[in-house]
């Protein structure tokens, strides 16, 4: 074999190997991870590229001043590390911030980034904000985000990280995330 197929076929085996590690992480997180809930409210955009999307408003990421941390200097854009505590209402809800990750708890954590403040609050940005769906069913949603509970299942891993594993209404799962 030439020297020029072998590093073409040794390119294409590494990029199958890092495809293969990114879904097996994803799908790894979804089956094993910690599940949460969080409150969202949904607002209907569209994205030219990849079509018709809700945008997650999670309550989680709006965060009260004087909530344990909140008071600390964020940079914009900095990582800013959410514990959560589960609410009366079954939604999981923000119980401190921190700058670093909190090696010292139990409690789940969600890592996002600094957005702000609005009003006397902290506005956290997390990477999982938007929610693809087709242009119906974007529609849908947006409709009835004035009426009912609306949340975001997401299954953690352990290090602030997050994939969304559904989308609950009024409790009922409506979507499921596939493995695949």
């Amino acid at each position: 074999m030439t020297r020029f197929k072998l590093g073409l076929v040794l390119a294409f085996a590494v990029q199958v190997i890092i495809l293969g590690a990114m879904l097996f992480e994803r799908v790894n997180v979804i089956r094993n991870g910690q599940e949460v809930v969080l409150q969202s409210q949904f607002v209907d955009p569209r994205d030219i590229f990849r079509g018709h999307y809700v945008r997650l408003n999670l309550v989680a990421g709006i965060i009260d001043e004087n909530l344990p941390g909140a008071s600390t200097e964020f940079a914009y854009n900095a990582p800013i590390f959410v514990s959560l505590k589960k609410a009366e209402n079954g939604f999981w809800v923000a119980k401190a911030v921190h700058q670093k990750f909190p090696a010292d708890t139990n409690d789940p954590v969600l890592m996002g980034m600094y957005g702000g403040i609005q009003g006397d609050r902290l506005r956290i940005r997390f990477p999982f904000d938007r929610y693809f769906a087709s242009k119906d069913r974007a529609q849908e949603l947006e409709k009835i985000r004035d009426q009912q509970k609306l949340g975001v299942v997401l299954a953690l891993n352990g290090s602030g990280g997050a994939v969304i594993k559904g989308i609950t209404i009024d409790g009922e799962i409506i979507y499921d995330e596939p493995l695949l």
